[in-house]
């Protein structure tokens, strides 16, 4: 059992979620791409770790116990970390190292490790130390609007920045949409056919490929 609060009121250019998940018991859960990058915090009775992730492709298992507690800081496609470039982070995680028990270090640069309550004040330090800056090539490219530029450009920026190429993060895309239709309890027919795939069959090995579910288990989750 677990219990998941996501921060209102505050908004970023550069983020697109923040979220605390708290354990109440153990077990495990799987973490699904959702086309964002991550600088997450594990926090148990004992240690806490900070992560850097960057873009995953694929649903990875999370193992935790009573009492883990997760906060999650989900930055926008568009957001680029030229230390660690989405072209080397796609579905790897780096563990930053921790200077005494509240900061870490990320380049040459120390930082206080983030609270749910201080989230905000984490991210203007990161712009401002431009630790993290904004791709507005990319970030044109996601809006549906890209700039004037040739397409091996484009995709230059995007596969750079977000470490997958525009096709993969479309089908990303996709799949989140097909998950949260079936889970909503619409038929897995009319999901495919309404998101474009070319079957039903297509859209199951697309959504169990990158969601790590079959349709009927996103219906009866």
């Amino acid at each position: 059992m677990h219990e998941v609060v996501t921060l209102e009121g505050w908004s970023s250019p550069f983020v697109e979620s923040v979220t605390r998940t708290s354990f109440a018991t153990g077990g495990s859960m799987q973490i699904q791409p959702d086309g964002c990058w991550d600088v997450v915090i594990f926090r148990n009775a004992d240690t806490t770790t900070v992560l850097r992730t960057g873009l995953t492709t694929a649903a990875v298992t999370h193992d935790y116990a009573a009492g883990d507690e997760i906060l999650s800081i989900a930055f926008k496609p568009s957001s680029f970390m030229p230390l660690m470039p989405g072209e080397v982070m796609r579905d790897q995680g780096v563990v930053l190292d921790l200077i005494g028990k509240d900061r870490f270090r990320l380049g040459s640069d120390v930082l206080e490790i983030p609270t749910f309550e201080t989230v905000d004040g984490f991210v203007r330090k990161l712009v401002r130390n431009s630790i993290v800056e904004d791709n507005r090539v990319v970030a044109s490219i996601v809006s549906g609007h890209p700039m004037a530029m040739s397409e091996r450009t484009l995709q230059r920026h995007f596969l750079k920045t977000t470490g997958v190429t525009y096709k993969t993060f479309t089908q990303i895309e996709r799949a989140q949409k097909a998950l949260a239709l079936l889970q909503q309890g619409r038929p897995a027919a009319d999901v495919a056919f309404a998101l474009g795939y070319a079957d039903q069959p297509h859209m199951i090995r697309s959504v169990k490929a990158i969601m790590g579910v079959t349709p009927g288990q996103a219906a009866r989750s």
